[in-house]
């Protein structure tokens, strides 16, 4: 995984790491972007690469989000989005793509915004993403100011069982690491993330390899390690889905 580790400055790691303690699934939207939001938000999108994943900022009508089968839990109030693209030749794009737009709802949330990654409920035949070849839209992502405050719980897994062993052993970057993994998106809920450190490893697995959810995990454990470290995709599905070594 070459240059996830540098995918944040310092300042950006201490911003980013407050917002993940933040962010919520916001699914109700009140007042629209002003041209300065945009510009912020369009800034924020373009700042951060990965190969094969690229995110595009869509003005958007609600209707985006309407229809009979869209109606539980459907986004009201939304009028703007980043569309998630990836390029299938590309390996691991997906994984790249979970890792930039969660850094994007990061941003947002620093910025006082909302968020919401939707890869199913929606109109997809309303968005219109000019693509390359191969390329294709893996979801968008909601922005824009929440109509009602943050809830104030979010249901969430202990964090020990997202842990092979005891975290409280653990050295505290990695646990640290763990935390925010706990507390990032992932489809339905599921929380699918197992979490291991064992001889200066550590290791973040995915249930099915499940690789948006992969990306989005990622995001959030890279910004509580803080010393030294390179980050490695496992080779083979007997090993974590990705590690990294820290160094003494």
């Amino acid at each position: 995984m070459i240059g996830l580790e540098r995918l944040y400055t310092d300042s950006g790691r201490t911003r980013l790491e407050k917002a993940a303690e933040e962010r919520w699934s916001c699914r109700s939207y009140g007042r629209p972007l002003s041209l300065e939001d945009w510009a912020a938000l369009s800034y924020a999108a373009q700042r951060y690469g990965l190969p094969g994943a690229r995110l595009v900022l869509l003005r958007v009508d609600e209707a985006l989000f309407s229809g009979t089968l869209l109606s539980m839990n459907r986004v009201s109030g939304c009028t703007a989005v980043a569309a998630v693209v990836t390029d299938s030749g590309i390996l691991r794009s997906r994984i790249h793509a979970g890792i930039l737009g969660e850094s994007l709802c990061l941003e947002a949330t620093a910025m006082g915004m909302a968020t919401c990654w939707i890869t199913g409920s929606y109109r997809r035949k309303l968005l219109n993403v000019p693509l390359q070849l191969r390329e294709q839209v893996l979801g968008i992502i909601a922005l824009g100011w929440p109509r009602d405050p943050a809830p104030q719980t979010r249901r969430r897994k202990a964090l020990e069982s997202i842990c092979t062993s005891d975290p409280a052993a653990w050295p505290d970057s990695c646990r640290r690491a763990a935390e925010l993994v706990r507390v990032a998106p992932s489809a339905m809920n599921l929380q699918p993330w197992m979490l291991s450190w064992e001889n200066g490893c550590f290791a973040v697995d995915c249930a099915e390899r499940t690789q948006l959810d992969l990306g989005i995990a990622l995001c959030h454990a890279e910004l509580a390690l803080r010393m030294p470290h390179t980050w490695d995709y496992g080779r083979s599905p007997r090993e974590p889905a990705a590690f990294t070594q820290l160094e003494a």
